[in-house]
């Protein structure tokens, strides 16, 4: 009986603040209940897409719809004129090459939506990139080379992006590789 009681004391008399407390075991595996739910309806949700939406979205359009679900995506634009469009892509990569388009009269707009994902722009030397995108646990990389003349052709990027990252550069990773 005493070692009963012994153990009932070692066990449920801690302290919150103690490291092995059972409340800390408890919310501990809460957050990976929670975290797992997210992931299977964030996949279930991908899935869906995936068999919904189509990519519209070829070297001559000038306003793009392109869609990268569990997938990898390469665009090269040669628009004459390129206005911008939209980019969706869930557990994929994209990379949009922007250095054969001519921009439109006010420049390139992309409206991007990326959800455990990435995506690389590459524009032409001089272009000026603006982000106005919503980053949550991902970033954003500009390595362009800009001059300080407004009258360089400007991409604005807006949207969200969620566990993933967008970079804007001059050369192409596949470039940098060979």
């Amino acid at each position: 009986m005493k070692t009963i009681v012994k153990a009932f004391r070692q066990r449920h008399l801690r302290g919150p603040w103690h490291p092995v407390s059972p409340r800390v075991g408890h919310v501990f595996r809460l957050i990976i209940r929670l975290f797992t739910y997210a992931l299977t309806g964030a996949l279930a949700v991908a899935g869906a897409a995936k068999l919904l939406l189509e990519s519209n979205a070829g070297p001559d359009t000038e306003e793009i719809d392109l869609v990268s679900i569990f997938e990898g995506k390469t665009l090269v634009s040669s628009a004459d004129p390129f206005y911008g469009g939209k980019i969706l892509g869930m557990f994929s990569g994209t990379l949009l090459d922007l250095r054969k388009a001519t921009p439109g009269p006010t420049g390139v707009d992309l409206d991007l939506a990326v959800c455990f994902g990435g995506v690389s722009l590459v524009v032409p030397e001089g272009w000026r990139v603006r982000s106005e995108v919503s980053f949550m646990l991902g970033g954003f990389s500009d390595v362009t080379k800009t001059t300080a003349d407004p009258d360089v052709p400007t991409v604005r990027l807006r949207g969200f992006v969620f566990a993933g990252g967008v970079q804007a550069t001059t050369r192409s990773p596949m470039e940098v590789v060979r």
